[in-house]
């Protein structure tokens, strides 16, 4: 993935966890794959989940070719297309490969104006967006012999991730996952409430005691990594990485406010956590040497498993806030159609169907999903716990994605990252936030010309 790398998903199923993380995607022998004929019945699924008003046969014998990568949406997607292709009668093809290897072929694919893959996940949105490569859906969702919109219930789809997908009044993605930044809390170990940033500080001191570390996030000196956590702090704070005219904004006074708090945090981080990226914090808090970490609510069910030091103490709050302000920082994983795709409408019916509520809630069993009504499985709910579950799907309805999408969808954004990467990097070991924040501004300011 070229920018989101860390936009990563932990995903807990009965028999593993399994961790994609960017580059380093677990490996895998590329083959070529059309899946089998399993039909409703094995997918979990019953017709009757998709009885609406159009004709889901009409490109019946088309094959469409996916663009897609090892990753837990596709864990999901594996199980349930074969009913898709007993609904529709459309044949999916698709070639799965490790991220490093997948993302450099569909971009070399689009950029030469292929007509496949006919659908992709898209992995730079922004760089999507200004190329070209994405066909606006609006005109498929709002055609009744494609979509019968009292049975696709687009509103169900949580709006910061329609949002974020929006480029010109033009939808030009859906979402397909869905996480949050929340405060990771192990219970048992942090007895009062953590609502506010002042009572993060005292948290963080109280409970570092002996082999336990009060608090830590990222702080490795890379783009992909640090300036998401980071981002529910300068949010929280007021502050913004770029403004709505693309501008960066790197040395607000917000900014340098809520630097210079993260980096008062992680004073109370495990030694060597400076050079953290989210698998270290991850392990850290897992196997019990970490009270607090802010960081994805994918991580929730394995942070809860049996494996875990905290098990059923380890819960999540909302980021604490600033001033009265708590935001937090979201991913939203999207797949589009490509532009010059030959196939658009069996497209659409397949993207339609893979972000459709009864498709979602099955999911939902092997993903965090981009629709409300999916977070209401019970199954699903049980391994990140209840109460977890409705904190974490209340800040996906809620939260305010306006400043994480002026960013992440920037198309020069990776220059952008890998300043402030830097910037929170030399604060946290001993550098004076504002000083680096302005140099980091000076190197964007540059980017962005």
């Amino acid at each position: 993935m070229q920018i989101f790398k860390t936009r990563s998903l932990l995903v807990k199923s009965s028999k593993k966890v399994a961790i994609v993380l960017g580059a380093f995607t677990f490996a895998m022998i590329p083959t070529m794959q059309s899946s089998s004929a399993a039909g409703f019945k094995q997918a979990g699924l019953s017709a009757s989940d998709f009885k609406s008003a159009i004709d889901w046969q009409q490109f019946k014998g088309t094959t469409i070719d996916i663009g897609v990568q090892t990753h837990p949406w596709m864990v999901a997607m594996e199980k349930l297309i074969p009913q898709f292709e007993e609904l529709t009668g459309i044949k999916v093809s698709y070639e799965l490969l490790g991220e490093d290897v997948s993302v450099p072929k569909i971009k070399q694919q689009l950029s030469a104006g292929s007509a496949t893959p006919d659908v992709f996940m898209v992995n730079a949105l922004g760089q999507a967006a200004a190329s070209g490569w994405l066909e606006p859906l609006d005109q498929f969702v709002n055609d009744p012999k494609l979509t019968d919109k009292s049975w696709y219930k687009i509103d169900d789809i949580f709006k910061g991730g329609r949002s974020l997908a929006t480029f010109n009044g033009k939808l030009l993605a859906m979402p397909i996952t869905a996480e949050c930044q929340v405060l990771f809390v192990r219970t048992d170990l942090v007895k009062n409430p953590v609502k506010t940033i002042d009572q993060l500080l005292v948290a963080a001191k109280a409970a570092t005691k002996g082999k336990v570390a009060g608090f830590s996030s990222r702080g490795k000196a890379n783009g992909n990594e640090t300036p998401w956590p980071f981002g529910g702090f300068s949010f929280s704070s007021g502050g913004q990485y770029l403004n709505a005219a693309g501008k960066p904004v790197l040395n607000s006074k917000a900014n340098i406010s809520a630097l210079k708090t993260y980096a008062e945090l992680m004073k109370y981080a495990p030694k060597g956590a400076s050079g953290w990226a989210w698998p270290e914090n991850y392990k850290a808090i897992h196997d019990g040497t970490l009270a607090m970490f802010p960081d994805s609510s994918a991580f929730t069910a394995g942070l809860r498993d049996a494996t875990s030091a905290g098990k059923k103490n380890l819960n999540v709050f909302p980021m604490p806030s600033v001033n009265g302000n708590s935001t937090s920082n979201v991913w939203f994983w999207t797949a589009g159609i490509n532009s010059k795709s030959e196939k658009k409408g069996a497209a659409w019916l397949f993207l339609q169907w893979a972000t459709s509520a009864p498709v979602a809630y099955q999911s939902q069993l092997d993903v965090t999903t981009a629709r409300a009504s999916a977070w209401k499985n019970p199954v699903a709910a049980a391994a990140m716990g209840t109460k977890n579950t409705a904190t974490i799907s209340n800040i996906l309805a809620t939260v305010d994605t306006t400043a994480m999408a002026l960013a992440w969808t920037n198309a020069n954004w990776p220059q952008v990252a890998d300043a402030l990467a830097r910037a929170v990097n030399k604060t946290i070991t001993g550098g004076d936030a504002k000083k680096e924040l302005d140099n980091a501004q000076k190197i964007a300011l540059k980017a962005l010309k």
